[in-house]
């Protein structure tokens, strides 16, 4: 199965929700992208998804035009919340796209 993670900027919740939801499954394949992606993610997002054992500091936004939609099962439109200022908001936000990411795989 392969499955679209979808945000506008590819660069905070999608990529951590596409890195959870490989992490809880090897028969699925998460592609995460933007409808306008930025340049880098944040180092404290890199930090706080590195406290999961997951590492996003070689990750770079990539443009959902880089895509086939076709090619895709299923796509999930992650909430795109604003980039958080400091290392404990990026850790909050870490947790409930976990949770989100969780809910969403339990029902594919």
């Amino acid at each position: 199965m392969r499955v679209l993670v979808l945000t506008e900027t590819d660069a905070c919740c999608g990529p951590m929700a596409a890195a959870f939801l490989s992490d809880y499954s090897t028969h699925v394949e998460v592609v995460s992208a933007g409808r306008h992606p930025l340049q880098y993610v944040d180092t404290l997002l890199v930090a706080a998804m590195k406290e999961c054992l997951i590492d996003l500091s070689g990750y770079r936004p990539r443009n959902v035009e880089e895509f086939e939609l076709p090619d895709f099962d299923v796509i999930y439109e992650c909430p795109d919340l604003p980039s958080p200022g400091t290392l404990e908001d990026f850790r909050s936000l870490r947790d409930y796209i976990k949770n989100e990411a969780y809910l969403f795989f339990r029902g594919l």
